[in-house]
Parts: structure tokens; C-alpha cells; sequence
């Protein structure tokens, strides 16, 4: 194998694959696959529960495969000055040169690489705006605790040509409607977050206007994404069902200016060091007091303008959860309505309730 490829575009490719390769894998399976057929190079990483194939258009030389060793050719590609990087490949090495400069790495064998299926199935086209956006505000929502593998993965659930996404790690809950979506059956599909998060990375330079491909098998998701494909394993088990926890009404409202809200909190943050600490919120008329004590590092307090129609309530949050669910609300405005200081409160924009994130508080003494 023998090609010549512009050093950014190569870096970008390996990079996307080599970010689902896992440490834990030994041999071909920890590398990546480079495919070349005439110009065009196949780049393929996997953890064997997502894989990540991207298309490249090259120089082509000499057709043939190799593995190449996934964090080690990333680095030596970046490492070279930009311009035309020649990489090739024997039986046991693949060199990557440019300029004076050549790596010269050791391979694995083609033949023990996984064999990975084709992308196959029916192509839904979904419009690449309205699911990363969608996917941004949920995604953060999702549990990181393989512990609970279930809340590692969001929800795809379809009603009536209405996709809803729908994410929880038991202390928040965040819940999108993304309207006009046909076609992806009426099961529930639970994808883990990791693979939507590289969707999200994908997807990130996509033109407006753009669609996203979404092909379905019994145990798989593929995402197709321009000259790339996303493919993941579906997780297997039944959500918990967590739209009941959310209050039909609420009897206190409190309206507030967007930026102005998380300034504020992320000043608070500050001070909350800790996975323990809080910030508390004392909610009144036209007024809002926002606090943080720590016994290690002081306290500070904030007094803020604010619409609020409700009784006067004291209520804590962790910071970084009120954070994520007011900065993924669209618009200048949000609504934080709040029953009281120990059930949980709701977050969404003044305009766009397609979008609710739902928040437990914390209890304070």
C-alpha cells in the first residue's frame, strides 16, 4: 500500500478513528485500518461495540491494507509539518514520511483484524440540524457510570412522525422533541452516548442544510455522515420510565435573562470545589439570590433581576448540573419552575419547550 494524502485532512481521519479504539484491546483490534483502492483510503477504528469508518480521497499508488498501531500513527502524522505526507506499508512496517522526517512503525496483521460488516438496511434521512442540536442538549444528560449501563445511552423513541431523545443519570433528566422524523420504526432504540458523541464530533462541520443517514439492524445503529459512517451496537434492556416524573404544572415560575443567570452561576461554581457542594437559589419577587458557602474557602453571594411569580422558596442545586441544562436552552430567556426545595424543578426556554430538562435538587442543611 502506497498513497500520498494533505497531512490535516490524514490527521483528521485518524484522529476521528482513533478515539474509539479501547486501551483494553491487544493486538490488530487496538489499531487502525487504512484500506486503499485506487484514490480513495478507507480509515476504520473500532472497540468492537462502535466503529468509526471514514472515506478520504488520496494519491493513489499502490492498493493494499495495513494496521497501523491507533495513538502512535496519530501523533507521528500531526508531529509533521504540513503538506503531502507519503505513508506506505510491507509485510511488517508502514513508514510516514514528509519531507526529511520518516516514521517508520510496526504493523499488525491484516488477517486479525475484526471483521466488521458492511453498512446495510434501509437509509432514513434525518436533517443533521435539528438531530445534533437535539443530540447536544441531551447527550450531556446521560449517565458516564458503566455501572448503570442502561442511563449510559439515550433513548430514540418515535410518536407519530415526532423522534424523541431522552437522557438521565438519575439526578437530571433532559427530553427533546425533534419533529418530522419518519422511519425509524416504532421499537424504542437505547444508543449509547459515546457513539453520539462522536456523532456530534462528526457531524460538527456538516452545512446547514445537510442530512444524516440512519440505517437500523436488530442489535445496531449506523449513522451516515457525509464520507463517513458511525456504527453502534444497540444497548439491550428496557428504560426506566422517566417522563411520569415530570409534574404536569407548576405552581411557582421564575423568568430570567439567559447569560445574565450563568454568569452568575459560573461565579458561584467557584467556589463549589467539591462533588458536595451547591449553590443555592432564593427565589422572590423581581429578585433572585444566588449563594455558595464553602467552609474551606469562604462564600459568596449574588443578587440578580428577575419575573417571578410563586412564594418565596430557598432551593440548592449542584452547580454544574444547572449549568449544562440552562446552557443547552435555546433563546435569550429561560423558566426555571420549581414546586419546592425538595421536588424536582424544570428548565426550558421561554419560546421552545421542545426541549425540558428536568433537575433533583440538593438537599442542604
Amino acid at each position: 500500500m502506497k498513497f500520498k494524502s494533505e497531512r490535516d485532512i490524514l490527521v483528521e481521519a485518524l484522529s476521528a478513528a482513533s478515539r474509539v479504539v479501547a486501551t483494553r484491546l491487544i493486538g490488530a483490534s487496538s489499531g487502525i485500518l487504512l484500506s486503499l483502492t485506487g484514490n480513495q483510503l478507507t480509515v476504520t477504528g473500532t472497540d468492537l461495540d462502535i466503529t468509526i469508518r471514514t472515506k478520504v480521497d488520496v494519491i493513489g499508488l499502490e492498493d493494499g491494507s495495513a494496521v497501523v498501531p491507533a495513538r502512535l500513527v496519530v501523533d507521528a502524522v500531526r508531529s509533521l509539518e504540513a503538506g503531502a505526507v507519503t505513508v506506505s506499508s510491507t509485510d511488517d512496517n508502514v513508514e510516514v514520511s514528509l519531507g526529511r522526517a520518516k516514521f517508520s512503525l510496526r504493523t499488525f496483521a491484516v488477517v486479525d483484524y475484526p471483521n466488521l460488516p458492511p453498512v446495510t438496511g434501509t437509509l432514513t434521512s434525518i436533517p443533521a440540524l435539528d438531530l445534533i442540536h437535539g443530540l447536544n442538549q441531551v447527550v450531556r444528560a446521560a449517565a458516564t457510570d458503566d455501572a448503570r449501563p442502561l442511563l449510559t445511552g439515550v433513548l430514540f423513541t418515535s410518536n407519530n412522525g415526532t423522534l424523541r431523545l431522552i437522557a438521565t443519570d438519575s439526578y437530571r433528566l433532559a427530553v427533546r422533541e425533534v419533529p418530522g422524523v419518519e422511519g425509524l420504526g416504532s421499537n424504542d432504540l437505547l444508543v449509547p452516548a459515546r457513539a453520539l458523541q462522536e456523532l456530534q464530533r462528526v457531524a460538527s462541520s456538516l452545512a446547514a442544510d445537510s442530512e444524516i443517514g440512519v440505517t437500523l439492524t436488530d442489535a445496531e445503529i449506523c449513522f451516515v455522515v457525509g464520507n463517513s459512517t458511525i456504527a453502534s451496537r444497540l444497548i439491550d434492556g428496557n428504560y426506566p420510565s422517566v417522563l411520569q416524573l415530570i409534574p404536569a404544572s407548576y405552581p411557582n415560575h421564575l423568568r430570567i435573562a439567559k447569560d445574565t443567570l450563568l454568569t452568575t452561576l459560573r461565579r458561584a461554581k467557584l467556589l463549589a470545589k467539591d462533588s458536595t457542594s451547591s449553590v443555592r437559589l432564593t427565589v422572590k419577587d423581581k429578585s433572585l439570590e444566588i449563594r455558595t458557602q464553602s467552609h474551606d474557602t469562604g462564600d459568596i453571594e449574588d443578587f440578580v433581576d428577575a419575573d417571578y411569580e410563586g412564594e418565596e422558596i430557598t432551593i440548592a442545586f449542584n452547580p454544574s448540573f444547572l449549568i449544562d441544562g440552562i446552557e443547552a436552552t435555546t433563546g435569550d430567556e429561560i423558566v426555571l419552575e420549581i414546586t419546592d426545595a425538595v421536588r424536582p424543578a424544570m428548565v426550558h426556554g421561554i419560546d421552545d419547550e421542545r426541549f425540558r430538562y428536568l433537575l433533583m435538587p440538593v438537599r442542604v442543611q
